[in-house]
């Protein structure tokens, strides 16, 4: 808990949409909830067939890294990068993901 000191105290009650923001950065849980909402806009985001085949693993340095369980899936992510980027920072307005970068291994869902 962080203590405001020469704050002046805000009174009264708030609603949870008016406070989630300050206890998401306050908690330091932005990339967590980020890659919560991209898995559940994922198959929006990439389509029906990639998202069965893929899902967004972590967030690291502005890199999205992608978890794909075939080399094949992985090149057509590879190839959709620019638009899958551009997608995600105009729908979501984050505008920290700079990069995409694709991880083959076993899909845990």
């Amino acid at each position: 808990m962080r203590f405001r000191i020469r704050e002046k105290r805000k009174n009264g009650i708030f609603s949870f949409d008016a406070i989630l923001h300050d206890i998401i950065h306050e908690f330091d849980i932005d990339k967590s909830f980020t890659i919560e909402e991209l898995l559940s806009q994922w198959y929006a985001i990439v389509g029906d067939i990639l998202s069965t085949h893929s899902k967004p693993d972590r967030i690291y340095k502005k890199v999205l890294f992608v978890a794909v369980d075939h080399s094949v899936y992985g090149n057509e992510l590879v190839l959709m990068k620019d638009a899958i980027i551009q997608k995600i920072n105009t729908e979501f307005s984050y505008r920290f993901i700079k990069e995409l970068k694709v991880e083959i291994k076993r899909i845990q869902w």
